[in-house]
Protein backbone atom coordinates (compact mmCIF):
# COMPACT_ATOMS: atom_id res chain seq x y z
CA UNK A 1 0.00 0.00 0.00
CA UNK A 2 1.20 3.54 -0.91
CA UNK A 3 -0.78 6.82 0.27
CA UNK A 4 0.61 10.05 0.22
CA UNK A 5 -1.51 13.01 1.65
CA UNK A 6 -0.11 16.82 0.09
CA UNK A 7 -1.78 19.22 2.97
CA UNK A 8 -2.28 22.66 3.84
CA UNK A 9 -3.87 24.96 6.36
CA UNK A 10 -7.17 24.83 4.60
CA UNK A 11 -6.81 21.39 2.98
CA UNK A 12 -6.19 17.61 4.19
CA UNK A 13 -4.42 18.57 7.64
CA UNK A 14 -7.28 16.11 9.43
CA UNK A 15 -6.44 13.62 6.75
CA UNK A 16 -2.71 13.76 8.05
CA UNK A 17 -4.06 13.86 12.35
CA UNK A 18 -6.39 10.85 11.14
CA UNK A 19 -3.44 8.90 9.97
CA UNK A 20 -1.10 9.78 12.74
CA UNK A 21 -3.97 8.65 15.32
CA UNK A 22 -5.03 4.92 12.69
CA UNK A 23 -0.86 4.70 12.76
CA UNK A 24 -0.27 5.03 16.78
CA UNK A 25 -3.48 3.36 17.58
CA UNK A 26 -2.67 0.28 15.51
CA UNK A 27 1.18 0.52 17.61
CA UNK A 28 -1.39 0.01 20.55
CA UNK A 29 -2.77 -2.92 19.28
CA UNK A 30 -0.14 -4.37 18.36
CA UNK A 31 3.09 -2.57 19.00
CA UNK A 32 6.53 -2.78 16.97
CA UNK A 33 9.55 -4.00 18.18
CA UNK A 34 11.56 -0.99 17.58
CA UNK A 35 9.40 2.63 16.26
CA UNK A 36 11.59 4.63 15.14
CA UNK A 37 10.61 8.75 14.94
CA UNK A 38 12.57 11.40 13.41
CA UNK A 39 11.81 14.87 13.35
CA UNK A 40 14.00 17.45 13.75
CA UNK A 41 11.78 19.54 15.36
CA UNK A 42 8.37 18.15 17.40
CA UNK A 43 5.91 18.96 19.94
CA UNK A 44 3.41 16.83 22.09
CA UNK A 45 0.47 17.28 19.89
CA UNK A 46 -2.42 15.07 20.65
CA UNK A 47 -1.80 12.06 19.05
CA UNK A 48 -4.98 9.55 19.75
CA UNK A 49 -8.38 10.47 20.51
CA UNK A 50 -9.11 8.05 23.85
CA UNK A 51 -12.19 9.65 24.84
CA UNK A 52 -14.13 6.23 25.50
CA UNK A 53 -11.63 4.54 26.74
CA UNK A 54 -10.95 2.20 23.62
CA UNK A 55 -7.27 1.50 24.31
CA UNK A 56 -5.92 -0.06 27.69
CA UNK A 57 -2.56 0.81 27.87
CA UNK A 58 -3.68 4.27 28.07
CA UNK A 59 -6.53 4.12 30.92
CA UNK A 60 -3.71 5.93 33.07
CA UNK A 61 -3.93 9.26 30.96
CA UNK A 62 -7.46 9.37 31.58
CA UNK A 63 -10.42 9.22 28.81
CA UNK A 64 -9.36 12.50 26.69
CA UNK A 65 -6.50 13.21 23.88
CA UNK A 66 -3.29 11.35 24.30
CA UNK A 67 -0.64 13.17 23.29
CA UNK A 68 2.42 11.94 21.48
CA UNK A 69 4.98 11.76 24.57
CA UNK A 70 2.15 9.95 26.55
CA UNK A 71 1.31 6.92 23.35
CA UNK A 72 5.78 6.53 23.15
CA UNK A 73 5.63 5.79 26.67
CA UNK A 74 2.81 3.31 26.57
CA UNK A 75 4.24 1.69 23.77
CA UNK A 76 7.77 1.53 25.84
CA UNK A 77 5.61 0.01 29.17
CA UNK A 78 3.75 -2.52 26.12
CA UNK A 79 7.85 -3.76 25.20
CA UNK A 80 8.51 -1.71 22.28
CA UNK A 81 11.58 0.16 21.80
CA UNK A 82 11.00 3.75 21.34
CA UNK A 83 13.77 6.03 19.39
CA UNK A 84 13.41 9.42 18.89
CA UNK A 85 15.51 11.18 16.99
CA UNK A 86 15.37 15.33 16.84
CA UNK A 87 18.04 17.82 17.16
CA UNK A 88 19.59 20.12 20.08
CA UNK A 89 16.98 23.19 19.36
CA UNK A 90 15.73 24.59 22.62
CA UNK A 91 11.83 24.04 21.06
CA UNK A 92 12.00 20.64 20.86
CA UNK A 93 13.04 20.42 25.14
CA UNK A 94 9.54 20.59 26.47
CA UNK A 95 9.26 17.64 24.76
CA UNK A 96 12.06 15.29 25.09
CA UNK A 97 12.23 16.77 29.13
CA UNK A 98 8.32 15.25 29.28
CA UNK A 99 8.91 11.81 27.51
CA UNK A 100 12.04 11.23 30.11
CA UNK A 101 10.01 12.10 32.77
CA UNK A 102 6.95 9.80 31.50
CA UNK A 103 9.93 6.97 31.01
CA UNK A 104 11.20 7.27 34.75
CA UNK A 105 7.02 7.67 36.34
CA UNK A 106 6.29 4.07 33.99
CA UNK A 107 9.74 2.63 34.85
CA UNK A 108 10.49 1.72 31.16
CA UNK A 109 14.02 4.35 30.87
CA UNK A 110 15.46 1.56 29.43
CA UNK A 111 13.13 1.31 26.45
CA UNK A 112 13.15 4.74 25.35
CA UNK A 113 16.38 6.88 23.81
CA UNK A 114 16.37 9.89 22.27
CA UNK A 115 19.55 10.97 20.04
CA UNK A 116 19.93 14.65 19.58
CA UNK A 117 21.82 15.51 16.80
CA UNK A 118 24.02 18.86 17.72
CA UNK A 119 25.48 18.97 14.15
CA UNK A 120 22.28 20.84 12.75
CA UNK A 121 22.05 18.41 9.28
CA UNK A 122 19.25 15.86 10.89
CA UNK A 123 16.53 17.40 7.88
CA UNK A 124 14.77 13.72 7.99
CA UNK A 125 11.24 13.40 9.18
CA UNK A 126 9.81 10.21 9.31
CA UNK A 127 7.99 7.50 11.60
CA UNK A 128 9.03 3.79 11.15
CA UNK A 129 7.52 0.74 12.82
CA UNK A 130 7.50 -3.43 11.98
CA UNK A 131 5.71 -3.24 8.94
CA UNK A 132 5.05 0.70 7.64
CA UNK A 133 7.24 3.84 7.26
CA UNK A 134 5.58 7.16 6.87
CA UNK A 135 7.91 10.19 5.50
CA UNK A 136 7.59 13.24 4.09
CA UNK A 137 8.16 17.20 4.86
CA UNK A 138 6.27 17.26 7.61
CA UNK A 139 7.67 17.85 11.53
CA UNK A 140 5.50 16.11 14.18
CA UNK A 141 4.95 19.87 15.30
CA UNK A 142 1.31 21.43 15.74
CA UNK A 143 2.33 23.75 13.05
CA UNK A 144 3.91 20.75 10.71
CA UNK A 145 0.55 18.65 11.20
CA UNK A 146 -2.53 22.02 11.36
CA UNK A 147 -0.39 25.03 9.43
CA UNK A 148 1.95 24.41 7.19
CA UNK A 149 1.94 23.43 3.45
CA UNK A 150 3.55 19.25 4.15
CA UNK A 151 3.86 16.20 2.05
CA UNK A 152 3.60 13.29 3.99
CA UNK A 153 3.71 9.37 2.36
CA UNK A 154 2.85 6.25 3.85
CA UNK A 155 4.18 3.07 2.78
CA UNK A 156 3.85 -0.92 3.88
CA UNK A 157 5.84 -2.60 0.90
CA UNK A 158 8.16 -4.92 2.69
CA UNK A 159 11.16 -4.28 0.96
CA UNK A 160 10.69 -0.65 1.36
CA UNK A 161 9.88 -1.08 4.67
CA UNK A 162 12.84 -3.72 5.41
CA UNK A 163 15.13 -0.60 3.86
CA UNK A 164 13.39 1.47 5.87
CA UNK A 165 14.50 -0.53 9.21
CA UNK A 166 17.85 -0.65 7.77
CA UNK A 167 18.39 2.83 7.36
CA UNK A 168 16.99 4.02 10.68
CA UNK A 169 18.69 1.53 12.69
CA UNK A 170 21.96 2.48 11.01
CA UNK A 171 21.70 6.20 11.85
CA UNK A 172 20.22 5.79 15.24
CA UNK A 173 20.23 2.39 16.62
CA UNK A 174 17.29 0.54 18.14
CA UNK A 175 16.49 -2.99 17.65
CA UNK A 176 15.71 -4.76 14.29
Amino acid sequence: MNRVIRKSSAQSSSEVLDLLGALFAAELIHPSKTLWLISPWITDVDVVDNSVGAFSALTRFGRRPIRLTEVLAALAAEGAQIVVATTTDNRNDTFTRRLRQLARDLNVEDKIRIEADATGRLHTKSITGDDYALAGSMNITRHGIHLREEQVELKTDSEYVAQARTDVYGRFGGEL
